[in-house]
């Protein structure tokens, strides 16, 4: 069985950014794949949730781990991993993530 994940409403919009700003930049095959791979990456720290880096800076409890040129954000909540937010590595984490 396959270890449960969730998205919140912030990070699905910032997967929708992501997806309209790739789509414009290299296609939609290119965004496809994109996504297609960061939800595998997702899968994969659902089940292996200690890989990521714990982000005391951030707050505790949250976790990043990077996916080509975005970093996930994520907290464990009831053997639930959820993610919360999918920024740029340029974005600085503090400004974007309050109230997230």
């Amino acid at each position: 069985m396959a270890a449960a994940f969730r998205l919140t409403r912030d990070a699905q919009q910032d997967l929708t950014a992501i997806r309209r700003y790739t789509v414009q930049q290299w296609g939609q095959e290119q965004s496809r794949k994109y996504l297609e791979g960061m939800q595998s990456t997702i899968r994969l720290l659902a089940e292996f949730p200690a890989q990521g880096l714990a982000r005391q800076d951030v707050d505790g409890g949250v976790f990043s781990f990077p996916y080509g040129s975005h970093m996930l954000y994520y907290r464990l909540e009831k053997n639930q991993l959820v993610v919360f937010a999918v920024l740029h590595q340029r974005m600085t984490p503090a400004g974007h993530l309050k109230g997230r």
